[in-house]
């Protein structure tokens, strides 16, 4: 399934076995995501252009600016500008004018990197949910197939919402952590309950992915890819059940083993 928006065709030329091909070429295209806050631009992002809205609510609910969903007044996409317009309420305007008086350390994603440590209080884990051996790797599948933009060019990263079961919602963008944000907007503006959801990546698992996991609730992660030792640790303290290198008939599982069962 192709978008207009989203992936583009160009003309390329493919060497093959020392031949020369002229064919079209599926390519995803990115745009750059204007957020303004309270009628003033506050933040620019590059992204590719679905689910603006989630995106910009999501960023802002990983960053601990807006903690719950009536801390939104109005949000209004304006297609035709790339622009995202937000009203927050007084509290959150607030937690924003502290966050960017703040001394931040950026992370690699633009945004900042546990900028307040209150803003990353250990999840509760649950001790409820539960997944066996199969269901981690099926997971894991099921997410590959549905990567279709991926499929289509190779070029993005992704974010899946999950039971124990079934993809429920997949998110691919050009950035990891946009993927992770607009799960995270989506579970905000939409009043998801995550207490039996399951996150699968297509990213590494760093100490701002995990950071943005705990942020939404979810005790389970999978990835194909390797953790950071300062996330394994994050996620250790916070309640998170982090596995990954889940390929084919393995995974590893690095923090709360008690969740994972044959």
């Amino acid at each position: 399934m192709k978008s207009s928006k989203i992936i583009k065709q160009v003309d390329i030329i493919r060497i093959k076995n020392s031949k020369k091909l002229f064919i079209k070429d599926d390519i995803v295209n990115e745009d750059i995501l204007e957020i303004y806050i309270n009628g003033d631009k506050h933040f620019e992002m590059v992204f590719s252009a679905t689910k603006p809205k989630t995106l910009a609510a999501g960023f802002l609910f990983t960053q601990g600016i807006i903690h719950e969903k009536t801390d939104i007044l109005n949000i209004i996409y304006h297609e035709d500008k790339n622009q995202c317009h937000i009203i927050l309420n007084d509290t959150a305007g607030k937690r924003l004018n502290k966050f960017q008086k703040g001394h931040q350390i950026k992370g690699s994603s633009g945004g900042t990197l546990l900028q307040d440590k209150a803003m990353v209080l250990p999840s509760k884990p649950d001790g409820m949910l539960s997944i066996t051996y199969h269901q981690v790797l099926a997971l894991i599948k099921m997410h590959q197939e549905h990567s279709m933009v991926f499929h289509q060019t190779g070029a993005v990263h992704s974010a899946g919402l999950c039971d124990t079961s079934k993809i429920l919602f997949l998110y691919e963008d050009i950035g990891r952590h946009n993927a992770l944000d607009k799960l995270a907007g989506d579970i905000l503006l939409n009043d998801i309950d995550t207490h039996d959801k399951i996150a699968t990546l297509s990213c590494r698992m760093s100490l701002e992915i995990i950071g943005k996991i705990i942020k939404t609730g979810i005790s389970i992660v999978i990835s194909n890819a390797a953790p950071t030792l300062a996330a394994v640790k994050l996620a250790s303290k916070a309640g998170v059940t982090m596995i990954g290198f889940a390929r084919s008939n393995r995974f590893n599982i690095y923090t709360h083993e008690h969740r994972i069962h044959s």
